[in-house]
């Protein structure tokens, strides 16, 4: 399964502003290929986590725990490809 994909569904679960429907299968695509590069950069993904709820939705939604949990199934599939 492409990363890609798996990244999205990710980000699908996590879903910080509620999006429903057809709309959730595209909403938080534009932040997967930034994620990549954080972490094949060795970047501080929970940082970029925060930036993208915090800063660029506009609010947080989720508890720092959730994103800690996005975070860890993120690195999770990096660990397995």
């Amino acid at each position: 399964m492409d990363i890609k994909y798996k990244i999205n569904e990710v980000l699908k679960i996590w879903n910080p502003i509620g999006i429903k429907g057809k709309d959730l299968d595209n909403e938080y695509l534009r932040y997967v290929d930034e994620i990549i590069e954080c972490v094949n950069t060795k970047k501080n993904l929970l940082g970029l986590i925060e930036d993208i709820e915090g800063n660029r939705i506009g609010f947080f939604y989720t508890s720092k725990k959730d994103r800690e949990l996005v975070v860890d199934q993120i690195l999770k599939i990096f660990n397995e490809d």
